[in-house]
């Protein structure tokens, strides 16, 4: 799937190329910031005092690709390096022996997630100068690499060495994607744009069982800094 995925980008990315001196299309690049989390289970209640788990910032970048259909709508694909994160604070107590008090460790743990996205969306402005816009559709991503870190000092046999989580995690992703944003146009052939986006995953990311029979589905939310040409 990923294969035919790439293939197509790269077919894409090469006609928009050769056409890109044709005013309806344009060719940019983005960066911005992730609040992710993962959502289709819950911690059990009897967990809480030891382990609770809070969204986290990350980073994403790429490059975009729009193509103009109307005067104010447009197709608009993009291909992104993009890390989803989750945090989680812990508290573990551990006894030398029966007759010493345990000794209790808080600390916070990240599980980060490394995807290559590609979104696909349909894109309209609704305002006279295309200043503002919303645009939807959907989103396929591809698992690249993922891990666990921890603050935990070594000590007494505990080690904080990232922990490599890859191989229990489906490697694609699917889900639906939102957003609201803004167009600022430098000139006529430059312009930049900054939008807030939503992205739901849709299916079970994870291999393996978690809490209550649940499923791991990826959701962030984009804040997105672009720049176009065309």
């Amino acid at each position: 799937m990923m294969r035919k995925l790439l293939l197509s980008i790269s077919f894409l990315l090469i006609s928009f190329l050769n056409y890109s001196q044709n005013s309806k299309i344009k060719f940019g690049v983005q960066a911005g910031l992730n609040y992710s989390t993962f959502l289709g289970y819950e911690v059990p209640k009897d967990f809480g005092h030891y382990y609770s788990e809070s969204p986290a910032f990350a980073f994403l970048g790429g490059i975009n690709f729009e193509y103009q259909i109307k005067e104010k709508l447009s197709l608009k694909l993009e291909l992104n390096y993009e890390r989803k994160s989750q945090n989680a604070d812990n508290t573990i107590e551990i006894s030398a022996d029966f007759d010493t008090p345990p000794q209790v460790y808080n600390y916070t743990s990240k599980k980060n997630y490394d995807y290559l996205v590609s979104p696909i969306m349909l894109k309209y402005s609704f305002t006279d100068k295309n200043c503002f816009y919303v645009n939807g559709g959907i989103f396929m991503g591809y698992l690249l690499k993922s891990n666990a870190t921890n603050d935990l000092e070594k000590k007494d046999g505990l080690d904080n060495d990232p922990f490599d989580t890859t191989d229990l995690n489906n490697k694609t992703d699917f889900g639906l994607a939102f957003g609201f944003g803004k167009t600022i146009e430098l000139n006529l052939r430059n312009s930049i744009f900054i939008e807030l986006r939503e992205n739901l995953g849709l299916i079970n990311t994870s291999k393996n069982n978690v809490w209550g029979n649940g499923e791991v589905k990826t959701n962030s939310l984009n804040l997105i800094i672009g720049y176009q040409l065309n």
